[in-house]
């Protein structure tokens, strides 16, 4: 399972942790294109982690802008449904850097 899922263009994400029937837990970032809400994000990502075994909390969430062409990564912002989450932006774009060494990442808690 990939520990980050974003897609292109400027999408809401979701910081999930998941925890598996075992106890272990994951911290995962998930954005999905044509998604109007951070609660969609999380719906869609959980309709394909659950049949894994996976239950998952929202840690928080924001928005990503991720440029395939210029490979960057901008995450900023915050979830109104969630809440803000402390080091949530950072935490995200320190996986986004893991799983897309090729990109330039940035992070912000700024921004709506």
């Amino acid at each position: 399972m990939a520990t980050v899922a974003i897609a292109p263009g400027k999408w809401k994400y979701v910081q999930i942790e998941l925890r598996d029937g075992g106890g272990a837990t994951k911290r995962v970032v998930r954005s999905f294109a044509g998604r109007k809400f951070h609660a969609d994000m999380f719906e869609k990502a959980m309709e394909e982690l659950q049949p894994r075994g996976l239950r998952g909390v929202v840690i928080g969430g924001g928005r990503i802008e991720y440029d395939t062409t210029a490979k960057s990564v901008s995450v900023y912002g915050y979830s109104k449904t969630f809440g803000r989450a402390a080091g949530c932006n950072e935490h995200s774009a320190a996986l986004i850097r893991q799983a897309l060494p090729e990109c330039k990442v940035t992070w912000s808690d700024k921004g709506y």
